[in-house]
């Protein structure tokens, strides 16, 4: 079997082109940006911050929809094929968001559309491959491929806010699907590939895996059967609606608190910053210690954090550090949750359940924006909405926390939600 080494000095091209591509995505390119685009589209059409916080519900949808169907053709064709059309069309729609109108289901229908085309760029894609690459080092590895979304989120509010301040919000979309034309594109072309099971490196590496707990090779709808899958999706739901709810409103709470705009995207611009490090220190610890355990550490601290930044006022160091906290667990949680699912589900249809897994994760994270809208337009205030985000960090930690495999045999039906594996 190859060492820690061995794999990252044969698969860093894959790692290269992943980190990019992943930074370019349609999960980065629309969640992050969001937020820097709240005012300019207000200011325009007069839409209220609820309307547009109710954006990420679509995204959600989107990804219902598209997430097992990507995951699955993933699983069947390659995850390059996947990769590279859908990034594709993610610039076409990316570019055709700049013709949105003062009518407010064009907003709607152009971020679902977005989801729906841009679904191959979505983590499972990614880590489709990742998996495939890595044995020993897969934690890190996992992180490594995909700090570019952690990336993108420090550069995403003051790369969207410096486009409206020298053009309009209509360049900025324009300058959004720059990004992936430039950057993802041709290094998924060059440099992403999936393992090939054939090669004698590989083979020993897949009959190495054989013995290891990943290889438990669960159908979609054996997962399905399982007290695990749904336990997890549970606990990431909570989690990431608390992490959304914070990326999309962090910059209009500050501003709202007399913060300086500029200032504010760049302490927004943390939360990537903090899910970048989050990923790395987060995929590192993945291969030292049970992943559960990690989990528990990093929902607890954010709830924290939440706490932090409803007390904060327009402190900006505290503001800051209750961001970067909250964007630690940002970068975290999709490292854990990748890792988790090829740990108890194995390889085999692993595009397909963690598909599945994150259009249920996705739920938390188009509602959560939308639950904080409604709670400002109701009081007047974050604040809240921001203890909500304690509650849903604490409750995450503890079901992430006592989270135990599924047994040899997948459980089915009723049962699976009545026993305990």
């Amino acid at each position: 079997m190859l060492s820690k080494g061995q794999e990252f000095k044969r698969a860093w091209p894959v790692l290269l082109a992943s980190a990019f591509g992943s930074g370019v995505g349609v999960s980065p390119l629309a969640f992050y940006s969001l937020g820097a685009f709240i005012v300019p589209l207000s200011t325009q059409f007069g839409w209220t911050r609820a309307e547009i916080a109710t954006t990420p519900l679509f995204l959600t949808a989107g990804g219902l929809i598209m997430g097992t169907i990507v995951g699955a053709l993933a699983d069947r064709f390659g995850a390059r094929k996947v990769v590279l059309t859908s990034q594709i069309l993610l610039i076409l729609v990316l570019s055709g968001l700049s013709l949105m109108t003062a009518q407010l289901w064009t907003l709607y229908a152009g971020y679902f559309t977005l989801a729906v085309l841009g679904a191959g760029t979505m983590p499972m894609t990614w880590n489709r491959a990742i998996i495939g690459w890595f044995v020993k080092s897969r934690g890190l590895a996992i992180g490594v491929s995909l700090m570019g979304t952690g990336i993108a989120g420090a550069l995403l509010p003051s790369y969207v806010n410096w486009l409206t301040g020298i053009g309009t919000w209509r360049a900025a979309y324009f300058g959004l699907a720059g990004l992936t034309l430039i950057f993802g594109v041709p290094l998924t072309f060059l440099f992403f590939r999936e393992a090939p099971a054939s090669a004698s490196t590989a083979g020993a590496q897949a009959r190495q895996a054989e013995t290891t707990p990943d290889a438990n090779r669960y159908s979609l709808r054996e997962a399905l059967g399982t007290r695990c899958f749904w336990q997890m999706s549970l606990a990431f739901f909570f989690a990431a609606l608390a992490i959304s709810s914070v990326l999309i409103h962090s910059l209009s709470l500050m501003t709202d608190r007399g913060i300086d705009r500029a200032a504010a995207a760049r302490i927004s611009g943390l939360l990537g910053l903090a899910f970048t490090s989050g990923r790395l220190v987060s995929g590192y610890f993945l291969d030292i210690f049970k992943g559960a355990v990690l989990a528990i550490v990093m929902f607890t601290v954010p709830a924290m954090a939440c706490g932090l930044l409803a007390v904060a006022g327009s402190n900006l160091a505290l503001c800051a550090v209750a961001i970067i906290l909250v964007g630690l667990a940002g970068g975290a949680e999709t490292d854990i949750a990748a890792y988790f699912i090829a740990q108890y589900f194995g390889r085999r249809h692993y595009g397909a359940i963690y598909g599945l897994f994150l259009t249920l994760f996705g739920v938390g994270s188009g509602v959560g924006p939308w639950i904080v809208g409604q709670v400002y337009e109701a009081t007047g205030s974050y604040d809240r909405a921001l203890y909500g985000g304690v509650v849903a960090f604490l409750l995450a930690a503890l079901l992430a926390g006592t989270l135990r495999p599924p047994g040899e045999r997948p459980v089915r039906g009723l049962e699976a939600v009545l026993t305990d594996h």
